[in-house]
């Protein structure tokens, strides 16, 4: 599994052109696993479910013209509710034991590391989410805040459709969850070497 994950994060760092002839100046930063998440928000006519899980890799790369490269991954079976009924039926529709991992990978332009600090900046993640064994394409809007060049948070939301990654949605009272499925990130990073 972590060699599957390096190969992923290598494929997108060397897909950007200026990553070969400009690898000295670039900042590489992990992700946090204590201070990060990914939340979901499920709605049904009763009420709504929130589960959450920390990610088990996260890298970010910062290229000096600017582009920003994401690739994180959580375990499917690590979203807690607070119910573990309801858990196991989220891991059953989301069939975890064959499709283990949510991943994603993006691309972003116009990131610089600031001057001074703190500074926020607000960029659109461009990338691929592969959950449930289906791999589609998003959008991910994103606040940055610098902290300081190598302590650095980002958060994020956006949303996808169960039916479109091929996930049954559960029921409560023969009623079906909505097809919506809203995430929220939060990761705190620090670059590598720092």
């Amino acid at each position: 599994m972590k060699h599957s994950f390096l190969a992923l994060l290598s494929s997108l760092m060397l897909s950007a052109p200026a990553f070969a002839q400009e690898t000295a100046t670039a900042r590489t930063y992990s992700v946090k696993k204590d201070g990060s998440s990914v939340t979901y928000r499920l709605n049904h006519k009763m009420h709504e479910v929130v589960g959450t899980a920390r990610p088990t890799e996260g890298k970010a790369r910062i290229l000096p013209d600017g582009t920003l490269q994401v690739a994180v991954r959580a375990n499917v079976a690590d979203f807690d509710s607070g119910n573990s009924n309801r858990d196991s039926h989220m891991k059953e529709v989301t069939e975890a034991v064959k499709y283990p991992t949510v991943e994603f990978k993006g691309v972003a332009s116009g990131v610089k590391v600031p001057t001074s600090f703190p500074a926020k900046q607000s960029v659109t993640l461009k990338g691929q989410l592969t959950f449930h064994g289906v791999k589609q394409t998003i959008e991910v809007p994103l606040e940055v805040l610098f902290n300081t060049a190598s302590d650095v948070s980002a958060e994020g939301k956006f949303q996808i459709s169960l039916d479109s990654y091929k996930v049954e949605r559960p029921s409560l009272l023969m009623v079906k969850v909505d097809d919506a499925l809203a995430m929220e990130t939060k990761f705190q990073l620090k670059e590598e070497g720092k």
